[in-house]
């Protein structure tokens, strides 16, 4: 049994139409794949944009703290007007720590209870290892 040119057509148009149909799926569940991908990583930027916010927020605050202290060092000082470290408003978180990491918090503790950011409670721990280093 032969078949006929247009029998041939015929299949062979079938088996195009097969082949673009499966073609049609497959970009179809690519697309799907790609917005999900998109979409996470939207949220994964959008994550890193909130964390780097509060990291920046952090850093100018502990950067005006830190400006604030060391206009007060420079001032000069009398022998009746000493700086009270362990009382004075501006120095108390800093002193708190400090006496925190002496009873073995660590440093998100310590940065929870005194309210000072994760990086400045660390570099007060680093300073206190330091000098007990040098004793």
């Amino acid at each position: 049994m032969l078949l006929t040119p247009l029998e041939i057509g015929l299949i062979a148009s079938l088996l195009i139409g097969v082949v673009a149909l499966v073609a049609l799926i497959v970009a179809f569940k690519s697309l799907r794949i790609a917005r999900a991908q998109q979409a996470h990583t939207e949220t994964l930027i959008q994550k890193m944009t909130r964390d780097l916010a509060m990291s920046a927020s952090g850093s100018v605050g502990m950067g005006q703290r830190l400006l604030a202290m060391e206009k007060r060092l420079q001032e000069p000082q009398t022998p009746d007007k000493k700086i009270d470290y362990y009382n004075d408003d501006d120095f108390q978180p800093y002193s708190q720590a400090a006496q925190l990491f002496k009873l073995g918090l660590d440093a998100e503790e310590v940065a929870r209870r005194c309210g000072l950011s994760r990086a400045e409670a660390s570099l007060i721990q680093m300073m206190q290892a330091n000098a007990n280093e040098l004793k």
